[in-house]
Formats: C-alpha cells, sequence, structure tokens
C-alpha cells in the first residue's frame, strides 16, 4: 500500500489485490489508461478547488508564479528586468538573518538603478549577491520573486495615456516555506 500512495512501481498481483479490496469488480482497474486519467483529472479539479479557495482569501490581490532565486545572476536579471521594485522580508526572520535580507535587497534595489552595466561590473556585482544568498541559506532563508505588468493612469494627468511598467517583487522568506506564487496588491498607486 505505501508504495502505491507513494507512486512507486507496484507488482501486478498487489495491483489487483487492492483493487479487490477497494471493492472494484475489475481487478485490472489500475492498469486501465482511462481510469487513471479520470483519477488525475480528479486531482487535478481538486487543485484547482484548493486555489481558488486560498485565491478568495486574497480578493484584494492578484497570484503571481514565484521564481527562487538561486544565483546572483538571477537577482541581477530581476534587478536590471524591472522598472520599479517592492521588497518584503518575513517577520519569520531571526535579526541577524532580516540584516541580510535588508542588504540584498538594498544592493538589488541599487544595480536595478544602474544603467549599461557592463560585463565586468555585472559579475562582480553577481558574486557578491552570490555570497549573500549563501548567507541567507545558511541562516535558513531563501529568496523569491515575481514580476507583473501594469497600466498605470493618474487621477490628474491631463493626459490619460496608460504608462506601461513592470512590477518587481522581491521576498525573502524561512526556507520552510515553499512558494509557488506570491499574492501582491491588486491596486498600486504611483504618487
Amino acid at each position: 500500500m505505501q508504495r502505491f500512495e507513494a507512486g512507486e512501481t507496484v507488482q501486478i498481483g498487489s495491483r489487483r489485490s487492492l483493487a479487490k479490496a477497494l471493492g472494484y469488480d475489475d481487478q485490472d482497474i489500475f492498469d486501465d489508461p482511462k481510469f487513471a486519467a479520470t483519477v488525475l483529472g480528479f486531482f487535478d479539479d481538486l487543485r484547482a478547488i484548493q486555489q481558488k479557495q486560498v485565491d478568495d482569501q486574497h480578493a484584494d490581490q492578484t497570484r503571481l508564479p514565484a521564481q527562487l532565486v538561486s544565483s546572483g545572476e538571477e537577482a541581477i536579471r530581476f534587478a536590471q528586468g524591472n522598472d520599479a521594485a517592492l521588497f518584503d522580508i518575513s517577520p519569520d526572520l531571526n535579526r541577524e538573518t532580516k540584516e541580510i535580507a535588508a542588504t540584498f535587497a538594498d544592493y538589488v534595489r541599487d544595480v536595478g538603478e544602474l544603467d549599461d552595466l557592463s560585463a565586468a561590473s555585472s559579475l562582480t556585482f553577481a558574486n557578491e549577491l552570490d555570497d549573500m544568498l549563501k548567507a541567507l541559506k545558511a541562516e535558513g532563508a531563501i529568496v523569491y520573486t515575481a514580476k507583473h505588468d501594469r497600466k498605470f493612469v493618474g487621477e490628474n494627468w491631463p493626459d490619460k495615456t496608460p504608462m506601461s511598467m513592470t512590477l518587481g517583487y522581491l521576498v525573502v522568506v524561512p526556507t520552510t516555506k515553499k512558494l509557488e506564487h506570491l499574492y501582491v496588491p491588486r491596486k498600486t498607486k504611483l504618487f
């Protein structure tokens, strides 16, 4: 049973015994591709229902796919690929880890404000960010990012043509918190 639950290979005799124990007339039901597709569809539907429940808890927020930052180069690409960035450090981290996270966030913000990085500068910054990521990991923290393309129109702008911007979101959380998505404010004001 444990092998079956873990998705490991189960011998045909064991599959038939399990089918019989679960009350299936067809002892080869677990070998039927249509049955497998139905079961997989059921789990997909269940995940969609669970995701909707989580989304409903964040009605004033937008769900974005989260990307784990595993290198300084990825952090540089994030920094250079946004028009603006917002940073968040989990309150669940200890003081020393928060200090490292704040230094990392400030560094990423500073790199994002630079234009025309030379290859040598980019490599130097990436190496320094790598060291900070290693320090965060040693302290039990990891970094995730997400991006959101937005259009803004100011209430008092004479020209109501929307201004397009890419907003970047960077969060530092405990390594025990695995994120697939970031929830970010649905409405954002420029000023």
